[in-house]
């Protein structure tokens, strides 16, 4: 095949072909990377106007696309062939330029025939390291081997994916670079390649991705990208937010209570589902008044909580997830201002939050439909069936005006802390609302801006998951970050642990029993998370609380610390982290004892070394 583009420099070399397969030679390991002449192609612009888009893509969402390119000056003008490749559905420009280290591929004048377009073919790997949950390690015969389309808070938590040779040592990576919030990855087995969207059905002038290279296996992948994401300040240490808001500094060696107040029981909830109804119309269940959560407090530090945070949800009006955004006045159901007031002015080192939330809004909120996001057909953007119902989708441009107009109420209640849901999990949104259109750029600045507000009032910020964009301004996160062996590997406390404090739902979920598991905190560093339920519940916790304060000790340690380093031992049920006070944490997820450097690791059991 014909070479029509050679770039080379004292650290890489490549070379693309007519058909726009190709090489990477990286010069410094020696390992060869090939691409081949095929790249799926979706037909549809994928982004629908529904809340979350569609990951799995099946043979009738796209057909194997082929190219052929031809030279112009610097630039590469592409053809895209749909079947049998003889038919031209499109062209673009693909410009690449060696950037020391890098290779970056910036893409420009896309054919407006072309709905989406992934580009350029996937590199040939052994293995596919992905930024989802924790993190995955797709090898052969892994879970999740179908056809997915991913893009930022829709199957990645990170703007890059990445692969590994058969040493596992060898890696490259993608990191989406200019107009990040319209590149996406399109993965079938274990091949995987970037994904450029459209913004508001149109392609937006320009987009760039950027091709980096390791000798340290997934775990240099996610060295890289935090190298980049500190070069553009995509996050903060919690050092420097601590010097911003030592309040912060109450969380370290420290764990989240969370509270679940009340909530509104709706027959039709149950209808939707062709369910029977708990009871007729609406009825308000109160699993705890404010008198209750400040037992349930000074039973907490009796137990020997030493700091830490106590997160109040269902407190507003209705209950949990009733009239968001609408909040004010607190459930008068759960007792007297006062007595709110008194559980949020917690002294010493603790700090209470209330959960709060400006991305969902309920037919029952007063201030229904104001500033839902309105698809393209002129239809309001719902979302899922949570304890208020069916939720619907606050455009991100509208939110920021919510939460100005409830500070003026909250702030009545002197907060140190606040959680604001879903706001840097969710994926980025586009509305058609003459009164406020957004694009998906300016849905992320808006967000930002949101969570800049609140941090500008002076509160600790905690929010749900996270994509990276949210990490400059969020302080804890309450996750689902799960283990499954063989497969998890610890790709975002690679990169962001010393960026917030992280603690996981322990059932999935924000309310329900103690955690199942504390392994995966002492390997990963994570806080504990206990969730309260009611009063009468809470004394059948106590053994198991006692006896997870070793945990807040140990975060006490390493809270703040940067994982330097991650690796499987053994058969894969073993596994070890390093942090950078030097400290390690050696998991055994085997269900029998382990023995590690003449050291015995029980089974579901983990040894501390440094």
């Amino acid at each position: 095949m014909k070479n029509i583009l050679v770039l080379d420099n004292e650290f890489l070399k490549l070379t693309v072909h007519a058909d726009c397969s190709g090489e990477i030679l990286n010069k410094k390991t020696g390992q060869l990377w090939k691409m081949g002449p095929v790249a799926w192609q979706d037909t549809s612009e994928i982004n629908e106007d529904v809340v979350w888009t569609r990951n799995p893509r099946f043979w009738c969402d796209y057909f194997i696309g082929r190219f052929q390119a031809k030279r112009d000056g610097d630039d590469l003008i592409v053809g895209v062939f749909g079947p049998p490749w003889t038919e031209l559905r499109g062209t673009f420009r693909a410009r690449w330029r060696l950037d020391g280290e890098d290779i970056k591929l910036q893409i420009t004048d896309i054919d407006e025939a072309l709905p989406s377009l992934n580009f350029p073919p996937p590199i040939v790997s052994a293995s596919l390291v992905i930024p989802d949950g924790v993190g995955k390690w797709i090898r052969k015969g892994s879970p999740g081997m179908e056809c997915r389309f991913m893009a930022q808070n829709n199957g990645l938590n990170m703007r890059w994916f990445g692969g590994l040779a058969d040493d596992e040592k060898q890696g490259w990576q993608v990191i989406f670079d200019e107009n990040y919030e319209h590149i996406g990855c399109y993965q079938n087995s274990l091949l995987i390649m970037p994904t450029f969207l459209k913004s508001k059905g149109h392609w937006l002038p320009s987009r760039s991705v950027r091709y980096c290279f390791t000798n340290g296996g997934y775990v240099g992948l996610a060295k890289r990208f935090r190298q980049y994401a500190r070069e553009r300040k995509i996050f903060r240490t919690l050092e420097e937010k601590i010097r911003e808001n030592p309040d912060l500094k109450r969380m370290l060696g420290g764990r989240i209570v969370s509270f679940f107040q009340s909530c509104t029981d709706h027959a039709t909830n149950a209808e939707n589902f062709y369910q029977t109804p708990a009871n007729a119309g609406d009825r308000l269940k109160v699993n705890m008044t404010h008198a209750d959560a400040k037992k349930i407090v000074e039973q907490a530090k009796a137990w020997g909580m030493k700091k830490g945070l106590f997160n109040l949800r269902g407190t507003f009006a209705g209950g949990y997830d009733e009239r968001h955004p609408d909040i004010w006045p607190p459930e008068p159901a759960l007792g007297t201002m006062d007595e709110l007031k008194g559980l949020m002015n917690q002294e010493g080192p603790y700090l209470a939050a209330l959960h709060d939330n400006y991305q969902d809004i309920y037919k029952q909120s007063p201030s229904f439909p104001d500033g839902v996001i309105r698809t393209r057909a002129g239809h309001l953007m719902w979302g899922g069936h949570w304890h208020g119902g069916l939720t619907f989708i606050i455009c991100s441009k509208e939110q920021e005006r919510y939460a100005r107009r409830n500070w003026e109420h909250l702030k009545t209640l002197n907060p140190k802390a606040h959680f604001i849901d879903t706001v840097s999990c969710v994926r980025f949104y586009e509305c058609y609302d003459p009164d406020h259109p957004l694009t998906m750029d300016e849905c992320r600045e808006s967000k930002m801006a949101m969570m800049k507000f609140f941090k500008d009032q002076g509160v600790v910020l905690g929010s749900e998951e996270a994509g990276d964009f949210g990490m400059y301004h969020i302080d804890w996160l309450e996750n689902r970050h799960t283990h499954v062996p063989h497969q998890s590997i610890p790709l975002w406390p690679l990169v962001f642990h010393d960026a917030a404090f992280y603690a996981r739902y322990g059932t999935g979920g924000t309310g329900g029993g103690e955690p199942v598991s504390q392994l995966e905190n002492w390997l990963w560093g994570y806080m504990n998370y206990w969730p309260a339920h009611d009063l009468a519940s809470w004394p059948a916790k106590e053994k198991a609380f006692k006896a997870s304060l070793a945990l807040d000790d140990f975060h006490a340690r390493i809270g703040m610390d940067e994982m330097t380093n991650h690796r499987y031992l053994q058969d894969g049920l073993v596994e070890q982290t390093e942090f950078s006070s030097g400290v390690s944490v050696i998991a055994n997820f085997s269900n029998e004892t382990r023995t590690v450097d003449g050291k015995e690791i029980p089974a579901r059991g983990h040894l501390v070394l440094g």
